[in-house]
């Protein structure tokens, strides 16, 4: 059996896969041993047949999860030349051979519409005598902004509680931006509230109780201007939310987290990732991995290396209360957009 799950919602494809987990668990107490989770990125077509191949251990099923692998064979954003079609027509030839004792399952981020992979397994699904039990090809995107209450809602009864619709469309006006939802932040921000509710429907007060009264637009202003060293927007921002009431340990929290991934992704980019590739790596939707491809570039591994110690200290300074926090974050803003290379 193949499952073939593939878009932008990576929160989505990773539910998909602990659900084929779950299920393999709780027919097989041997599971956990015939379970196998392979990088596509680097991945050959000998190492896939290896563990595809193999003879599960004691058991009738063996579970094989490759990630990222087919959107290599994407024509614009995936590997270069013969090596992509190499890859493809491996694929393409392996695929009808996986051994029925084998679940393989093939998670990747968007797959462009002329992928041959995509387009020959769509092709082959359609001609078997019966598709489901051969072959499952799905297609995950996040909700858009408009759509995303009525997901809360439903999110929220999976959960086991319930979602008034004006609290629902509160949370989901926090959690959109440019009309896109970051839906591992949105499912983690349904579970607290349905958790807090205990069996209460959620209401808009809980929202306003539990979640940042503050839009996270105001946030991602701050990061942005931060990313692109520009001090004269990344101070207004910041005083912004600092009138706002947000917590200067919050403010430094998000600033921390900004410069991890920033990091992450130098790091990615420097060892050979596409940069299509960041969002499903990082766990971001594709415009912030676009962002951060950016701006990742623009610090360079070394200064953001120095960010980050930087950080460091200024988050022991307020917690010891050595600093005085609104001060200490503000004077780091204005060090790491002043033109020069940042700290050292």
């Amino acid at each position: 059996m193949i499952y073939l799950f593939h878009g932008d919602d990576e929160f989505a494809i990773a539910e998909a896969v602990a659900a084929i987990r779950t299920r393999q668990a709780a027919a097989d107490p041997l599971a956990e041993l015939n379970d196998t989770t392979l990088a596509g990125r680097r991945l050959s077509l000998a190492e896939l047949r290896s563990a595809s191949d193999a003879m599960p251990f004691m058991s009738e099923r063996r579970l094989v999860v490759v990630e990222g692998l087919v959107g290599r064979c994407n024509p614009r954003s995936g590997d270069r030349g013969d090596g992509r079609k190499a890859l493809a027509d491996g694929l393409v030839a392996y695929l009808p051979a996986v051994p029925p004792s084998t679940r393989l399952v093939l998670a990747d981020g968007r797959l462009e519409k002329d992928n041959p992979v995509l387009r020959w397994v769509t092709r082959w699904r359609g001609e078997q005598a019966d598709p489901d039990a051969t072959i499952v090809v799905r297609s995950f995107d996040p909700p858009p902004a408009s759509a995303l209450p009525r997901w809360i809602q439903s999110r929220a009864v999976a959960a086991g509680g319930a979602f008034r619709l004006d609290a629902a469309t509160a949370l989901a006006d926090a959690l959109s931006r440019d009309d896109r939802v970051n839906v591992r932040m949105a499912a983690s921000e349904v579970e607290k509230l349905v958790t807090y509710a205990d069996g209460h429907e959620v209401t808009i007060i809980d929202v306003d109780r539990l979640v940042t009264s503050i839009r996270l637009e105001s946030i991602f202003r701050l990061i942005d201007a931060l990313g692109d060293r520009d001090r004269r927007k990344a101070v207004a921002h910041l005083r912004e939310l600092q009138v706002e009431g947000e917590p200067p340990l919050r403010l430094l929290a998000l600033i921390i987290r900004q410069f991890r991934q920033l990091h992450r992704a130098v790091l990615l980019l420097e060892s050979g990732t596409p940069a299509g590739e960041l969002p499903r790596l990082l766990g971001v939707p594709p415009f912030v991995g676009r962002k951060l491809s950016g701006q990742a570039r623009r610090f360079g591994r070394p200064v953001l290396e120095g960010v980050l110690a930087r950080l460091l200290a200024v988050d022991e300074g307020i917690k010891t209360g050595a600093s005085d926090g609104p001060l200490a974050i503000e004077l780091f803003v204005v060090e790491i957009c002043g033109g020069a290379a940042g700290p050292r």
